[in-house]
């Protein structure tokens, strides 16, 4: 498949076939994703591979999305955190240079793979994954054959509404959220993560996936 048709075929899937995916495709997409651009040549990425059901349950009952549960292979994937530059958190762009690489050779490979970041806290992952504190987790891709051809998603915007030289011009699209809710929102996210684990796994999480997690076709 041609890069520029990959790039336009990828869809997020979450709904996968019951059918393994061979560890010879997972150890060639990692090896893709190796070769995204890091922050100063760092390639300070590790990939941690899910493939047990007690692990995905572990997680999900943490607080991670149920769908992590259905998908057959999981990668979190984490960097080295030992940087200086602060304002720009280049560890976190560099991770996410590779993810793009996962996902792109996943379609390539016929995969169907989700980027994911509703998911437990840094520290319950560190302790849950024996991940050193120099190392944060980024996000956790969901990997597998599709279940059914996916569907195609339109983009929300025209290129001249995303789209300007040498400054952001008026014609930009903004996207305006009132700032308090998004206030309320990390307020009700930070309680989430207080939450003790027994209740979580009891109700919560169900609770907030019928109705508050937001459901697609793919």
């Amino acid at each position: 498949m041609e890069l520029p048709e990959a790039i336009k075929a990828r869809r997020s899937i979450r709904v996968f076939a019951d059918k393994e995916v061979e560890k010879e495709k997972i150890q060639e997409i990692i090896n893709l994703a190796t070769f995204a651009p890091s922050n100063c040549n760092i390639q300070g990425w590790r990939f941690i591979i899910i493939d047990q059901d007690e692990i995905k349950g572990k997680i999900v009952n943490a607080g991670g999305a149920i769908i992590i549960k259905n998908a057959p292979v999981g990668i979190l994937v984490v960097y080295d955190n030992q940087s200086k530059n602060y304002e720009y958190k280049d560890y976190i762009q560099s991770a996410s240079a590779a993810i793009q690489n996962i996902h792109l050779a996943a379609k390539n490979y016929g995969l169907g793979s989700c980027w994911i970041c509703h998911l437990p806290s840094h520290r319950v992952l560190r302790k849950l994954l024996n991940i050193p504190n120099c190392f944060t987790p980024i996000a956790y891709v969901i990997l597998g054959y599709p279940k059914s051809e996916p569907v195609n998603v339109p983009r929300k915007y025209s290129l001249d509404q995303v789209m300007s030289y040498n400054t952001f011009s008026p014609h930009l699209a903004i996207n305006k959220v009132s700032r308090l809710k998004i206030v309320i929102q990390k307020i009700l996210v930070r309680i989430y993560y207080l939450t003790p684990l027994f209740i979580k796994k009891a109700f919560l999480n169900k609770l907030i996936d019928s109705n508050f997690v937001k459901k697609f076709k793919n």
